[in-house]
């Protein structure tokens, strides 16, 4: 099993965006997740000397940090809660899936067990836990 965490917020694909450029229609992934994906990739990569053959399981905590402006007490009823707002669970996952690719695994279609969780937390991290079955 390999473990690693990605500092800072966590962060959800986002989808991808459409230009017209000389008259053609170009379809184009959004900057900010292109550079999130390379990060991932960055930090796994010392962990994955080749990438994992067959199925792998997936675990991935995404801790979001408490808005400063929150109350005191809401802040203290939020600790380790859920967080229930955007970025989606599904879209945290697809973008640490995708910075993955060709380092941990060939492909995220090898990812057969998969599991997002989101909480409150003192710092945003995201943990992420990949195992081959």
């Amino acid at each position: 099993m390999v473990e690693f965490t990605i500092p800072g917020k966590p962060f959800g694909k986002q989808r991808p965006k459409a230009a017209v450029v000389a008259g053609r229609a170009r379809v184009y992934t959004p900057k900010e997740t292109v550079s999130f994906e390379r990060q991932v990739a960055e930090i796994a990569r010392p962990s994955f000397p080749v990438p994992i053959a067959g199925p792998v399981k997936l675990r991935v905590v995404a801790v979001f940090e408490i808005p400063k402006s929150w109350t005191k007490k809401r802040k203290a009823e939020a600790v380790n809660g859920f967080h229930t707002q955007k970025p989606d669970a599904d879209n945290v996952l697809k973008a640490i899936k995708d910075g993955l690719n060709r380092i941990a695994w060939a492909d995220d279609s090898q990812v057969a067990d998969e599991r997002c969780v989101k909480r409150w937390g003192q710092q945003a991290a995201t943990f992420v836990q990949v195992e081959a079955l």
